[in-house]
């Protein structure tokens, strides 16, 4: 895993998502427990999350396929400073008259981000060798859970002490310091060149229409065509179906069934962040000697179970006991669905095929989040999340029942991409 870090480019671009991840989960903790606070309602909380993920649904593929046509670098710079302006006008909000614009800038931020996830995800690849993929996952895993412990915990203090505008500032703050930290990369990423026009946009705006829905449709198309990311587009959907519901309800489970506050919230991101930093380690250490399949197979259907156990608890310390423990198949889920999608695409395709999946994980996503927020009125929390448990645990069984010969067949496989007729 070290050895990995010791590549200049991919620990620039670790440390910048470390930093802007902990404004992101600051930020994730405080608005959601700030409007069910205000609002006492799992519909308004819903809300919230339907606003981050619609821009998924609607611009995820098209973002894919421009950042296979644009400098991915560039890109992601110019995403960082557009997110940390766009944040500001939150620190006009002072009440629930104000929501809209909470509703609205997240779906900006949300949109931005949808071109910057894609690449990326796109651009590691290019950064180490194929022997790394795992354990540059499992470092990306390791950053994510880090952040996660670190960033809960201060959203929470930011928002006792200093309300939502503190919060609002150290996430601004942390795109600042990504969107320098990605500068410093030297990467010679060169755009995919398609008929029609150049790497960076064709002059003419009609053949630059043509050409983005031409690059669109190939990455459909490989998607169709190929075994194993047919069976993770499966196990990608109804993961996320489950994992969908538990947003709109986590802050409301706390606030309601546990009878904690923003300090709880934070602090049980922050344990279920310790197993996720423990699992990546090891991930880290020994992942690459399992095969992925198994790694995300094995992983949901133990996410699951745990998910089941812990969404049934009343006491805060057995929650955090479990919550620790289930992040630890949780991140060893993400590290072998990741390595699996990376060493079945090539790199001309990559971005179109993650926002592929960023639209299907938003399309389930915005009606899971929507069925949440209205039958978690109706039946309860607790049931609701009992139902996101068992959809988890589905997802598991599909994933053994599809992944093993979908990934013999593509195991390390140079796939050569035709042209679709």
């Amino acid at each position: 895993m070290l050895v990995t870090l010791r590549q200049r480019n991919f620990a620039l671009i670790w440390v910048g998502g470390f930093v802007s991840l902990i404004g992101d989960r600051a930020m994730l903790t405080a608005l959601p427990f700030y409007i069910y606070q205000q609002t006492g309602s799992t519909l308004d909380t819903a809300a919230l999350f339907i606003a981050y993920y619609l821009p998924m649904a609607l611009f995820g593929s098209i973002a894919g396929v421009f950042v296979d046509r644009w400098n991915r670098q560039r890109l992601m710079i110019v995403i960082n400073l557009l997110q940390a302006v766009v944040l500001l006008p939150l620190l006009l909000v002072r009440s629930s008259a104000w929501f809209w614009l909470i509703y609205l800038v997240a779906f900006v931020e949300s949109s931005a981000a949808m071109f910057f996830g894609p690449a990326e995800r796109a651009i590691v690849p290019t950064l180490v060798g194929p022997e790394q993929l795992v354990p540059a996952n499992a470092l990306t895993g390791l950053n994510n859970n880090v952040a996660r412990l670190v960033g809960p915990p201060i959203g929470g203090v930011l928002l006792a002490l200093f309300g939502l505008g503190g919060v609002v500032l150290a996430d601004s703050a942390s795109f600042l310091v990504a969107g320098v930290l990605i500068a410093r990369m030297s990467v010679t990423h060169k755009p995919s060149v398609t008929a029609g026009g150049d790497a960076e946009g064709s002059t003419d705006i009609v053949s630059a229409a043509v050409q983005v829905w031409r690059d669109w449709r190939e990455g459909l198309w490989l998607v169709r065509r190929d075994r194993l990311l047919i069976a993770l587009f499966v196990v990608i959907t109804v993961t996320s179906f489950g994992g969908s519901m538990i947003d709109p309800l986590y802050a409301p489970f706390v606030g309601a069934i546990l009878h904690g506050g923003p300090a709880a919230l934070g602090w049980l991101s922050a344990t279920g962040a310790i197993g996720g930093v423990l699992a990546g380690v090891v991930a880290g250490r020994w992942g690459s000697k399992v095969q992925p399949w198994k790694l995300t197979a094995f992983g949901t259907v133990a996410v699951g179970l745990l998910m089941l156990a812990t969404y049934n608890q009343r006491s805060l310390p057995l929650v955090m006991a479990l919550n620790m423990l289930m992040f630890v198949p949780l991140v060893a889920a993400g590290v072998g669905t990741e390595t699996l999608l990376q060493k079945g695409v090539r790199d001309a395709f990559r971005g179109r095929v993650f926002g592929a999946i960023n639209t299907t994980i938003a399309l389930v996503g915005l009606l899971s989040l929507g069925l949440a927020g209205i039958f978690g009125e109706i039946f309860g929390i607790v049931p609701m999340l009992s139902v996101a448990a068992g959809i988890t645990f589905l997802a598991g069984l599909f994933a053994l029942a599809l992944l093993p010969k979908a990934s013999v067949l593509a195991e390390d496989v140079d796939k050569e991409v035709s042209e679709p007729s």
